[in-house]
């Protein structure tokens, strides 16, 4: 038994309606990632306007009009679904008024008969969105380059075959149809509708996963509360890349920090944290690395920094944090912080060492008055 384009669109939509169970499926499971609500919408709407049009007698100008409201409407919220996916602004009510500009032309011309202008409109709106999307993938491609690079492609291609079927129906001026157009340009499209939505749902999906997966590495590496490392991927870092000489670790450890949570209450004590975080992360550079020990305590790590640089900064975030009031209920309140820097050497470059040394000169600082800087190099009678 041959395949029609009828059978051929029939099996796209239905593989359409499936992609989009599965999308949400997935989504269930990672809500996050909102552009598959969008990518799931826009493929219940495409498959099910494909099988009510495959479905039906081309007669029926009103049901030709709802199928192809309905995947019109699909391409939009598949745009959605990409632009959602870049990380691009989206503006909802410029979204409504797509939907409303771009179903206009191809619904009215169709309800009063001229379905052959109608769908020969559908079909070139549908090759500029899948451009479209095509186009917001490519700017992700640093993400997962032979992925979005295949996405893109596949994107393309269905495309070209929407655009041949809106140039061939513009090219014969068959305004009104006698039945569902019928020609290579159709079988192509037709073929191109089934390889694109396997291919690009298979591909997005894999895409999702690795986002995914990449979340999870990074939420395991991170600290919930500041944002910045954790203990364990602070020393996972520097177990493969070692200290070298001229690299400084900076201990620091806010004062007295028990009686904030004592006296107001551990919300006040988790704004405390998150704001000496926000000055860590402020006066680090971009080769440095800046973690939360745990507790109170946190660390800074400055790779090839002058004694006198790390010193430096390291009074920078004290002065900065004891002048900043935090404000908890009616009360501002302030905090400070104490620090502890020590120097990795040529002969010394295993992190937990220098780290026990910056830790020592610490309490070195705490035990002489806390709000303050010490050096391991600082001796005091």
């Amino acid at each position: 038994m041959g395949f029609d384009p009828d059978t051929l669109f029939f099996a796209a939509g239905i593989s359409a309606v499936a992609l989009a169970l599965t999308m949400l499926g997935v989504w269930f499971q990672n809500r996050l990632d909102r552009f598959l609500i969008g990518w799931m919408l826009g493929m219940a709407l495409l498959g099910s306007g494909v099988v009510i049009y495959s479905s039906f007698p081309p007669a029926s100008k009103m049901i030709v009009a709802l199928a192809f409201t309905l995947e019109i409407v699909g391409f939009v919220a598949v745009y959605v679904a990409a632009r959602l996916f870049t990380g691009s602004p989206v503006r909802w009510g410029a979204v409504l008024l797509l939907g409303i500009a771009v179903t206009l032309p191809v619904t009215l011309p169709i309800a009063v008969g001229f379905d052959g202008l109608g769908i020969a409109i559908y079909n070139a709106l549908a090759a500029t969105f899948l451009v479209m999307c095509g186009l917001e993938y490519w700017r992700a491609r640093e993400e997962a380059p032979l992925s979005i690079t295949g996405v893109t492609g596949l994107y393309m291609l269905a495309a070209i075959s929407f655009l041949a079927c809106s140039v061939m129906l513009f090219y014969d001026g068959r305004w009104v149809l006698a039945g569902r157009p019928d020609n290579w340009a159709e079988n192509f499209n037709a073929i191109m509708s089934i390889a694109g939505i396997t291919g690009i749902g298979a591909l997005s999906l894999g895409l999702n996963q690795s986002r995914a997966a990449r979340r999870h590495r990074l939420e395991a590496r991170t600290d919930s509360l500041t944002g910045l490392l954790n203990r364990r991927a602070l020393f996972d870092s520097f177990a493969a890349d070692k200290l070298c000489s001229g690299d400084t670790v900076i201990v620091f450890d806010l004062d007295r920090f028990k009686s904030i949570n004592d006296q107001y209450g551990h919300q006040a004590g988790d704004q405390t944290l998150r704001r000496f975080a926000e000055l860590l992360g402020q006066n680090a550079r971009s080769v440095d690395v800046a973690a939360r020990l745990g507790g109170e305590e946190f660390v800074l790590v400055m790779r090839k920094a002058p004694i006198a640089l790390a010193t430096a900064t390291a009074e920078q975030i004290r002065t900065a944090f004891a002048a900043t009031a935090l404000t908890i209920g009616d009360h501002a309140v302030r905090v400070t912080a104490s620090a502890g820097i020590a120097f990795a050497t040529t002969f010394d470059d295993d992190f937990e060492h220098v780290l026990h040394r910056a830790d020592t000169a610490l309490y070195r600082a705490k035990n002489n008055g806390r709000d303050r800087v010490f050096t391991e190099l600082q001796v005091v009678a």
